[in-house]
Order: C-alpha cells, then structure tokens, then sequence
C-alpha cells in the first residue's frame, strides 16, 4: 500500500483508558493541520476499543486477543504502511499546540532524520530527561537500585540523564524515548521494525541504534513539546514486573551490540 497521509499516531492502552479517553481527542486536534490518524491499540481489553469506535473517522481501533509486548504493537501498526511517518505517542502524553505539524515539518526538511523527539515537561512544567546518552551497564545498574538518588553526580549517571542539549534549536543524540517519536517510514523500510524479542522497555534505545549504524540520525527538536505524565513502575518500582522487564531488556541489548553501544557500527 503508497502511504496516503503524512502522520499515523499511534497510542498503545494496556488499561489506560482514562488517558485515552482524555488525551486521544488532542490527539485528532492536534492532526487538523496536517493529514494524518489515530490509531489506539486495545491491549488489555478494558473498554477502549468501545470507547473509540465511531467515535471520529480519522480514529481506529485494534483490539489485541491477549496482551502483547510495546514492539509488537507498534509494528502492528507500521505494518499497515498507511503513511510517511509513524508517530509513537503514549497514552499519558499531552501535546502542545503545533506539536504533530512541527515533528512533520522538521522531517521534511531532514530527510536524513529517521528519528526525532519533541521537548517533554513533566506535569509540574519542569523539563523531563527525553533525549539521552546510550546506556551503560553501570547506569542500568545505579538507575535499576534507585541509586542514582545518591550517585546521581557521577559522570556516569550524569552523561546520561543531561547530555548537552539546545533549548532552542534540533540537535542530534544516540536516542530519543518512545514516549514520543516520530519515526520516517523510509527509514523503517530500510532497517526494520522494532525489535519484538523485547517485551517493554529498550526498544527504543535499539533501534535508535540501529538507524545510527544503518546511516541514519536521530534528533531531539525542542522546538515543540509535550507534557508526559511518565507512568514507569520499572523507575519507581525497582521490585514490581516491569522493574524487571527493563533489567531483562538492558540485559538483551548489551548482549546484542555490546557493552558500549556507539552509533557507529563496530
């Protein structure tokens, strides 16, 4: 199928439908400027399919028999090749005015951009970490501990979390969250989809890897921005599920590339 449009949203609720509910309509204003669609994948079967359906034509639903992991979703929807750029957006994610229209202008006008990332707030309107060093198995260590609380300083944790950023201009980095990314469908078609071996958590950090050793870059615009209410139990729950979904994933990706991911292939 030619992609028709210059945007698919995609947004992934594993029972988050109170965000859906609330964020997706900013979803659809946030496209009237730019020709795009919303698709909402139902992976936990907590009503969002019924919530959504009818409800706007630029709206579609998939409706997961069992749940499935945050790459297998996503390329769910990449398979559908509805568009030119595929945007990652979680449920908890307010964008600002101009958010969707600016991610698409900055990639026409890069075209060597596979990936790229808005400036994200947290809901108290202080800037959260979106743009980031790849990780090192001493960060994974601190961060997975809860000891960057006390080892924050070191220049490990530091290179990580505040790499040198613009506030007022794109700039390339090793990788942006997939709390929010746009993602060039060429370069999809290039290197792949997402890796599903990772059930949550890493993803991300993997293929953004992977565009930079395929020739691609990856950009972090803070020209527009979003607020992200940062739902991550693997951050804030170092013993729960997803805490050890995030070390398990860590684990997989440095088995993959190597202790020191670099953007260069090695």
């Amino acid at each position: 199928m030619v992609a028709s449009i210059d945007i698919q949203i995609v947004t992934i609720s594993h029972f988050h439908r109170p965000f859906i509910e609330r964020n997706v309509p900013l979803f659809l204003d946030g496209i009237r400027k730019v020709s795009g669609n919303v698709l909402v994948i139902d992976n936990a079967n907590d009503g969002t399919a019924a919530w959504a359906d009818g409800r706007d034509p630029r709206l579609s639903v998939i409706c997961n028999e069992a749940p499935r992991g945050f790459a297998a979703n996503t390329n769910q929807a990449i398979a559908r090749r509805q568009s030119r750029y595929v945007a990652l957006v979680n449920p908890d994610v307010v964008p600002e005015p101009g958010l969707f229209r600016g991610l698409v202008e900055f990639m026409d006008q890069n075209p060597g951009v596979a990936v790229a990332g808005p400036l994200l707030r947290n809901p108290d309107g202080s800037i959260q970490v979106s743009a980031r060093a790849f990780s090192t198995p001493l960060v994974v260590l601190i961060r997975g501990l809860r000891l960057d609380r006390f080892l924050g300083w070191t220049p490990a944790v530091r290179d990580y979390l505040r790499p040198p950023l613009s506030r007022d201009r794109a700039c390339d980095v090793d990788w942006v969250t997939g709390a929010v990314m746009i993602v060039r469908r060429a370069a999809i078609d290039a290197v792949g989809p997402m890796d599903e071996r990772y059930f949550l958590y890493s993803e991300d950090q993997d293929w953004c890897c992977r565009f930079w050793r395929a020739g691609w870059r990856v950009a972090y615009v803070p020209t527009v921005s979003a607020t992200h209410v940062h739902l991550r139990d693997g951050i804030r729950k170092p013993s729960s599920a997803a805490a050890r979904h995030q070390f398990v994933s860590a684990i997989r990706m440095f088995h993959k590339f190597g202790w020191r991911l670099s953007r260069a292939a090695p």
